[in-house]
């Protein structure tokens, strides 16, 4: 489940749970989730606000759990003493599983409330996302535990997650607390390394496409769209200390938003020593970038696609 890398599928698939779980029912219940065909089983606790989710796969236990009140996931990995922190919708997140852009999609795609259906004992409203012609996903939400029971992805053949086993009852609240002996790491299950405060100021910068230069913290720099093909960025960081840049798009001098530029965590990057990132973006002519840089120092490369790499 979890080895070099954190997983992401199977927080992802609870992503659009962390969305509409905010009552206060309190429920044990199996969670089946089904990717084409590949049937696993998880154990879900909710205490009505937060819920968590344990499973053991190829004999790795971990946990994931979500509070969205304080947009925060949580991924515990109890064998190694580890937890890696994220938001419930990272983009590495949205972009692994159906299941998990469920709610995400609900602002990009026609929504359709179909009616009511009983399912697992439990009466829901049904809800589908629509494309034009093209029916996404049907989901069935449950307001007695104002919780989605099941979500069934019609791109993908023999795909869904259910709800089952559904037991009403008192959760413990200490399952949704972080062991004092856990240790954070980041999704390379690198020991974390706290980040430092923002800025306070900026030093302001502009840029003409193609360039290639050394930024460091503080640095906020501005360049402006002006050839069609794609634009190339390379990031590098030489230096011993993290270092961390932040971008944002802006369009006819609005900044573009989540939907059409991606989320914050998306568009951020945060490298290790010798760690690099090479992004293809497809901006228009006139579109204005901003970089800010938060942390250490990192080599920046941007050039148009057609320049070569």
């Amino acid at each position: 489940m979890i080895k070099n890398r954190i997983k992401y599928s199977i927080l992802s698939l609870l992503c659009i749970l962390a969305s509409v779980s905010s009552g206060n029912a309190q429920f044990t219940a199996e969670l089946t989730d089904v990717q084409r065909g590949d049937k696993k089983n998880y154990k879900v606790q909710s205490d009505g606000v937060k819920y968590r989710y344990d499973f053991n796969e190829n004999g790795e236990r971990g946990a994931v759990i979500v509070n969205p009140a304080s947009n925060q996931t949580s991924i515990l990995m109890p064998d190694k003493k580890f937890v890696h922190h994220t938001e419930p919708f990272a983009s590495i997140s949205l972009i692994n599983d159906p299941y998990q852009s469920f709610n995400y999609m609900r602002t990009n795609y026609e929504e359709k409330s179909i009616g009511n259906e009983k399912i697992n004992g439990l009466n829901t409203r049904v809800i589908e996302l629509w494309a034009g012609d093209q029916k996404i996903f049907t989901a069935w939400h449950s307001d007695e535990l104002n919780f989605l029971i099941k979500m069934v992805n019609h791109l993908v053949n023999d795909t869904y997650v259910e709800l089952t086993n559904i037991q009403p009852g008192k959760v413990e609240k200490e399952l949704f607390s972080i062991p004092p002996d856990f240790v954070e790491v980041d999704d390379r299950m690198r020991i974390k390394i706290p980040e430092p405060s923002p800025p306070t100021s900026w030093n302001e910068q502009t840029e003409t496409v193609p360039f290639n230069k050394i930024y460091k913290r503080g640095d906020r720099i501005t360049f402006t769209i002006d050839h069609s093909s794609y634009t190339k960025i390379f990031l590098l960081n030489e230096g011993e200390k993290p270092a961390k840049m932040i971008r944002y798009t802006y369009r006819s001098g609005q900044l573009l938003p989540e939907n059409d530029q991606g989320p914050i965590s998306y568009r951020t990057k945060r490298l290790y020593n010798g760690e690099k990132s090479n992004l293809t973006q497809a901006w228009k002519i006139g579109d204005k970038i901003v970089f800010e840089f938060y942390e250490g120092e990192m080599k920046v490369e941007v050039k148009p696609e057609k320049d070569g790499i």
